[in-house]
């Protein structure tokens, strides 16, 4: 068992290592496309953490996910030959017979691999004809962000959140362009779920913010704040902004830390998607 999480740690860490080193400061909207957030085939329900990185990263047409018995279950079969995704389920275990030293259950973690296949995969599978138009809602967006109580001032030319006054500053909306595959609203919305993923980790929050942080962990955070973005606006249909002109130079620092540790991208993912489940509880 450990040696095939060990597996997956390396292959999924590859690449996301290739992706930056061919894709630089683009590698986000490299990596993600224009998928919809993944769900199971059974119960619809999304997947999360480094599962929802992996499935985004794997390009298909389809949201849903199941492994091959699932999608027996439902009705539909897979198609012969098709490649398996690889998730992984992780619980922690309270041991039956060992205890720590407050005579409590010792705990450890258990990790199961899954091998998985997207409804695009099964016999009969018809790709969902996408009706033309913005699907992307600033309305919903200024919900989001509104429920969140966050405090958002438009006061300078930059984008950032200051944690000790706990508010978020952006330049105005009409400071932002139109890129390629998203309109300047939508950049202005990509940027602001950056910043508002680093407001869940106050320590009134989530309290991930470390203060006196190394640059690795500065880095680190700027990850988490890419992947919460990224989850964020693959929720609201928005094509994945990318990296910051500001965070360009966090592109080495992830790289060597990756390199150093394949449970890094794992741990950021998860972080990321800590905040983006935050987010959602404060919904009404």
């Amino acid at each position: 068992m450990a040696t095939i999480n060990k597996d997956l740690m390396n292959e999924v860490t590859q690449k996301v290592i290739t992706k930056m080193e061919t894709c630089g400061a683009g590698w986000l909207r490299s990596w993600i496309g224009n998928s919809e957030l993944p769900i199971n085939c059974e119960t619809n329900n999304p997947y999360t953490g480094i599962n929802l990185f992996i499935l985004l990263g794997a390009e298909m047409s389809s949201a849903k996910w199941g492994t091959y018995n699932a999608w027996k279950r439902i009705g539909k079969q897979v198609e012969h030959g098709q490649e398996h995704t690889k998730i992984v389920w992780f619980k922690i275990m309270e041991s039956e017979n060992e205890t720590d030293e407050n005579g409590k259950p010792r705990k450890f973690p258990m990790m199961r691999i899954y091998r998985v296949f997207n409804e695009s995969q099964t016999v009969g599978y018809t790709a969902e004809v996408k009706t033309e138009g913005e699907t992307f809602s600033h309305k919903l967006a200024e919900k989001w962000i509104k429920n969140t109580g966050a405090l958002v001032e438009h006061k300078t030319s930059s984008a950032f959140y200051n944690p000790t006054v706990d508010k978020i500053n952006m330049p105005p909306m009409e400071t932002f362009f139109e890129t390629d595959d998203a309109t300047a609203e939508q950049n202005y919305w990509g940027t602001l779920f950056h910043e508002l993923t680093h407001w869940t980790g106050h320590t009134s929050r989530l309290n991930r913010l470390i203060k006196n942080s190394s640059r690795q962990d500065y880095a680190k955070e700027e990850l988490v704040a890419e992947l919460g973005a990224c989850f964020q606006s693959v929720h609201f249909g928005i094509e994945p902004v990318e990296v910051n002109a500001d965070h360009t130079k966090y592109l080495n620092g992830w790289l060597k830390a990756l390199k150093d540790d394949n449970s890094f991208i794992f741990k950021a993912s998860a972080k990321a998607n800590q905040a983006m489940t935050f987010l959602n509880k404060l919904q009404a």
